[in-house]
């Protein structure tokens, strides 16, 4: 019997709703046999159709949460979603790095919820926070908001051209093409299109995406491959059920 399971460590929000925050990615962890381990950064005061306030943790509780977390296993995987700003999501990609200098993370920019709630103020600092993480995960809102009226394609070609990194664009925002995701890896596109040909909306999708490229990261898989897998997890998540609140399995 193998007592053995890779390990993620998640810094995110919590919601009570639990479809999407730090309950959310450690649900789909275990649904692909994968540990998490979970930082809290703020505690979210909402259900699956709204938000009505954030409690932020400060950046010295994050730190020692993060702290006793590293204290106990080494992590090479690293999941990230909501921040209170983009600086405290560099902060902590650095702290992270005293730690681990090769840990890899795979962050997911929350910008905005989907019931209309803002995180980032500013993205001034996009790109050098961008070029620290191994995979960034926007959906098309967000890279839109990124990048106001440019070439969306292009600019995700060069940002990952120039770091080296990864970025898959979920296209569930998408005005004409919301089922068809794009990887981006050094530049290189990688097309993925839906197989499932009826989805429900489903909140926190987008962190439930995120947290399956990084299961299947640390389960030994190449992007490519971590790319192909988790976009079929998304689609059985987004089709178990009619309501907002969707199953792992």
């Amino acid at each position: 019997m193998n007592t053995e399971r890779a390990n993620v460590l998640v810094v995110a929000g919590y919601d009570q709703s639990a479809g999407a925050g730090v309950l959310s990615d450690i649900k789909t962890l275990e649904a692909h046999g994968v540990y998490g381990w979970a930082v809290c950064t703020g505690f979210t005061f909402q259900n699956e159709h709204t938000i009505s306030r954030v409690q932020w943790f400060s950046q010295k509780e994050a730190f020692e949460q993060i702290d006793l977390c590293f204290a106990s296993r080494p992590f090479d995987w690293v999941k990230m979603g909501i921040t209170e700003s983009l600086s405290s999501a560099g902060e902590i990609i650095r702290h992270l790095r005293q730690h681990n200098p090769n840990v890899k993370v795979v962050l997911d920019p929350v910008i905005r919820a989907s019931s209309g709630y803002s995180f980032w103020g500013g993205h001034d600092q996009w790109e050098e926070v961008a070029a620290g993480c191994y995979l960034l995960t926007p959906n098309w809102e967000e890279i839109g908001w990124l990048y106001p009226g440019e070439d969306v394609m292009e600019r995700c070609r060069l940002l990952t051209r120039d770091a080296g990194n990864g970025l898959y664009l979920k296209g569930g925002h998408h005005p004409e093409l919301p089922g068809r995701d794009y990887l981006w890896s050094k530049g290189e596109l990688q097309v993925l299109d839906a197989m499932a040909t009826e989805v429900y909306p489903k909140h926190g999708s987008g962190c439930v995406l995120s947290s399956a490229l990084a299961a299947n990261l640390a389960l030994g898989y190449s992007l490519p491959e971590a790319a192909v897998y988790s976009k079929r997890y998304i689609e059985r998540f987004l089709t178990s059920n009619k309501t907002l609140l969707g199953w792992h399995h």
